[in-house]
């Protein structure tokens, strides 16, 4: 497996380049509701994965809205490719491989310690936003064992277009969960567990937007005006009759 190696200069330059640059100019905004746990505790965040952006999203969190140093699992194939994830926190899986798998969750457990706080996409990779269910790989559940001290996160993020020219972002900071609160006592109970309560937040989000009631979201960032929004403003202002 590939290792971390994180560079705090190189995460904040990043944080700027990805803040500034990516999403600013990608969505046209970036909602969040819920408030993550102001805890020393070590945090699982554990979110449904149905986009290339979904890495970049959560190191924007990491950096944005997080007290805790944060960690994320990459699969091997794209360490290779960005090597430089390394530096933002990021580690190799590959599941293909049940022994270079075990290694790389007996590492991510690792980084399960105080004030501590590791990504994961128990899918396993991309799938279709609308797929249900969600389907978790028993790694997450995996990673709880014995870690009873672990709060864990549940995120949801819905990608959508609505009325502007570009897309729209909404995440979803679910309650915490207690890891010994009723998720079960083997990895498969667990997994099936979270499995089950990431699906109905997705649901209940998603009804949300799509009833148009997107409640209780703040504005984490905002693109400046679009292609559309200037040429509504340059036609009421009388530039074409």
């Amino acid at each position: 497996m590939i290792r971390d190696k994180k560079s705090v200069w190189f995460s904040k330059v990043f944080h700027f380049y990805t803040t500034h640059w990516l999403l600013k100019r990608s969505f046209y905004s970036v909602n969040l509701k819920g408030t993550f746990p102001k805890t020393d505790r070590p945090l699982l965040l554990i979110a449904n994965h149905s986009s290339w952006w979904d890495g970049l999203v959560s190191f924007y969190l990491s950096n944005e809205c997080l007290r805790h140093e944060s960690f994320a699992m990459m699969s091997e194939e794209g360490m290779k490719s960005y090597s430089f994830f390394r530096k933002i926190g990021a580690f190799s899986v590959n599941p293909s491989d049940s022994r270079s798998l075990l290694d790389s969750l007996n590492y991510a457990q690792t980084k399960l310690t105080t004030k501590q706080a590791l990504w994961f996409f128990p899918q396993g990779a991309e799938q279709h936003l609308e797929k249900r269910p969600l389907e978790f790989k028993s790694g997450v559940g995996y990673l709880l064992k014995d870690k009873k001290d672990v709060l864990v996160v549940p995120l949801t993020y819905y990608y959508t277009f609505r009325h502007e020219q570009k897309p729209e972002l909404y995440i979803h900071v679910g309650t915490a969960i207690e890891n010994n609160s009723g998720l079960g006592g083997n990895r498969k109970e667990i997994t099936r567990s979270l499995e089950k309560a990431l699906t109905r937040q997705l649901e209940e989000q998603k009804e949300e937007l799509v009833l148009e009631k997107p409640s209780e979201y703040q504005s984490l960032l905002q693109s400046g005006k679009t292609v559309s929004e200037w040429l509504q403003t340059f036609t009421l202002k009388g530039g074409i009759k």
